[in-house]
């Protein structure tokens, strides 16, 4: 009997304002390289993937796989990310896996947290998040929807779903614009800034489970999810009565 061949796998983290890249065969992660700001624009991130692939002596064409962290974050990062998952998907026939972002934030918690927030600034005094606890065999669990809401209204909602008692740990690049809001809850800790930003590792993790599941995405149709509009488009609907 002939055993299935392992997918090559390129692993693609540009939501953050620290990228980074990864690859993997199967589940097994082989480099992961940070992205410098510069080189999450369109012009910069497929040589820093060919030089990826060229240290794991792969030529991109291997490439059999894309998982990609698909927001929400950096607007023209995001895009970017998107038109290289199509444009590998049809040249190529890469499968494609996104990966939402706050899932990748909280992957990066230690297994001793039971309970966590991975909080992103959204402005206008709002954050957009989800609560995340571990199921029987440590792996997390959404227990709200990701949405956009208020630093108290998540938190008490925190309060009422996270077990009784179980410290519910703050982490995101968010924390820094409301750790306020969350400074007189006892139960409230604050996981340490290294296990803040999305990695391309965690994409690849939680990728690999998901094209487990044969939940691949139609790359053709692929968007980016984004908080809120950005401000300009924002102005622009509503001079024009459209919804935004």
């Amino acid at each position: 009997m002939t055993l299935p061949t392992l997918p090559n796998i390129l692993a693609i983290e540009t939501s953050s304002r620290s990228g980074s890249i990864a690859l993997a065969v199967g589940p097994t992660l082989l480099l992961e390289h940070p992205l410098p700001p510069e080189q999450r624009h369109a012009a910069e991130l497929m040589p820093a993937i060919q030089r990826l692939t060229r240290e794991a002596g792969w030529n991109p064409a291997e490439i059999h796989q894309l998982y990609l962290s698909i927001g929400p974050g950096s607007f023209t990062a995001l895009r970017i990310a998107v038109a290289l998952a199509r444009t590998l998907a049809h040249a190529l026939g890469t499968r494609v896996v996104a990966v939402p972002s706050l899932d990748v934030i909280a992957e990066n918690a230690p297994a001793s947290c039971p309970t966590l927030l991975p909080i992103l600034d959204a402005k206008r005094g709002q954050v957009f998040t989800a609560l995340y606890t571990r199921g029987p065999g440590g792996n997390l669990l959404r227990a709200t929807e990701q949405h956009l809401t208020t630093p108290a209204a998540i938190l008490a909602q925190a309060l009422t779903l996270a077990p009784p008692n179980a410290p519910i740990a703050l982490l995101g690049e968010g924390v820094d614009y409301h750790r306020a809001a969350f400074a007189d809850q006892p139960r409230v800790v604050e996981l340490p800034r290294e296990f803040w930003a999305p990695r391309a590792a965690m994409v690849h993790r939680l990728g690999y489970r998901m094209a487990e599941r044969q939940d691949f995405n139609d790359a053709a149709t692929l968007l980016p999810t984004y908080i809120r509009l950005p401000e300009a488009e924002e102005v622009y609907r509503k001079k024009h009565h459209l919804p935004l």
